[in-house]
């Protein structure tokens, strides 16, 4: 029973301080501050098993009985911690908002076998982690996912390609964001949207023309930028991605129309920049619920606003599905509010629809059971 226990209380024990990692970066701290704070929780995590161990030798050597309590009362929270992550991972898997939204998934994979997986990597720590196996980094999927929209007109259809967090860095080389970049205009769609951490270091700013500049769509490619945009010249990254006839949405909106059906596509990249866009502004709908309204966002966190302010869709990224998904727990980090609730994947609240992608890149090239991804949503009507 004690090591029973000692092990629900060491899960409960990484959950915890990830779930404050989380958190904290979900407040849009600055990155000096964030960084020392996410260090601090590492060494939290890293020290405090050490510190218990300590406390039960310290009573097994020398009788000090204090130390062993406050070792065990730290293991009973952690443990208590853990049956209530489980219990609330279950809650959110079958929670109502996940149901119903989407009607079918297909999936197929980008095919990089042209490449060695060297070449598509940096040398050195990228290269050796891209080697390891089970690591799905370079493994793109296309998922078509067809979803629901309620205030969809019957009998119409939005094909839309949601990217989101490339991280262009040079982590993953260029030749892996021009296949993505084939395999979207692939798919023909109507509108391409992007949700923000697309550029991340000023060397691959001029990447930009012969990947996101070669994006196609027949009514345009709209974007907006998330925190790690915030690390190069973001706005001379506007500036290219304006000349290359991409359509910078964050902070306001446009009216455009696609197969007939009348959309506003708006942006709000709070909490990183702003301002967000003043929804009295908006175009009224019609009798018949139209235009749709459409809101990207980087990270998932303005769900809660979206729903408020009666959009449709919300596109959001930022989380990257974990990145890394263990068996039951699922995703453990997610720099999110609502900690891995969002992690990826499509929910609803009333006329509202999230979608939260996975994402084609990663902050650091390794992702297990959980690999990149591009989403082709075809939009219908709810039955």
């Amino acid at each position: 029973m004690t090591y029973l226990l000692l092990a629900v209380a060491a899960v409960g024990h990484v959950v915890f301080w990830a779930a404050i990692v989380n958190r904290l970066h979900g407040l849009g701290i600055v990155r000096r501050w964030m960084n020392v704070a996410t260090i601090a929780c590492a060494v939290a995590m890293a020290g405090m098993p050490l510190a218990v161990v300590g406390g039960f030798w310290l009573q097994a050597r020398y009788d000090v009985q204090l130390a062993a309590m406050v070792g065990w009362v730290y293991a009973y929270c952690c443990a208590a911690f853990g049956v209530f992550a489980l219990l609330h991972r279950a809650w959110v898997t079958l929670h109502p908002e996940r149901r119903g939204v989407v009607a079918s998934n297909h999936t197929a994979r980008v095919d990089l076998r042209k490449y060695e997986r060297g070449r598509l990597t940096a040398p050195g720590i990228s290269s050796l982690l891209a080697c390891i196996p089970g690591n799905q980094v370079l493994d793109l999927y296309v998922h078509e996912r067809r979803i629901s929209l309620p205030r969809m007109p019957a009998g119409r259809e939005l094909r839309i390609v949601h990217l989101t967090d490339l991280h262009m860095s040079g982590r993953i080389a260029k030749e892996y964001f021009v296949e993505m970049v084939a395999a979207v205009n692939a798919l023909e769609p109507d509108l391409v949207l992007l949700t923000g951490d697309l550029v991340e270091r000023d060397e691959c700013m001029d990447w930009v023309p012969d990947t996101l500049g070669s994006l196609r769509a027949t009514a345009g490619v709209y974007y907006v930028l998330g925190n790690h945009d915030l690390r190069v010249d973001h706005r001379r990254l506007v500036e290219k991605l304006d000349d290359l006839g991409l359509i910078h949405v964050g902070g306001t909106w446009r009216e455009v129309i696609v197969r007939d059906t009348p959309l506003v596509i708006a942006g709000n990249e709070l909490p990183w920049f702003g301002p967000e866009p003043n929804p009295a502004e908006l175009p009224p709908r019609d009798a018949s619920g139209l235009p749709l309204r459409v809101l990207l966002v980087h990270g998932p966190d303005r769900f809660a606003w979206a729903c408020r302010h009666e959009f449709d869709l919300i596109l959001a990224g930022h989380n990257h599905g974990g990145q890394v998904r263990l068996p039951l727990l699922g995703a453990i980090l997610a720099p999110s509010l609502s900690g891995t609730r969002y992690a990826s994947g499509a929910f609803c609240r009333g006329n509202s629809v999230l979608h939260v992608s996975r994402g084609t890149g990663s902050l650091v090239p390794f992702r297990w059971n959980c690999p990149p991804e591009i989403a082709l949503l075809v939009l219908g009507a709810a039955k």
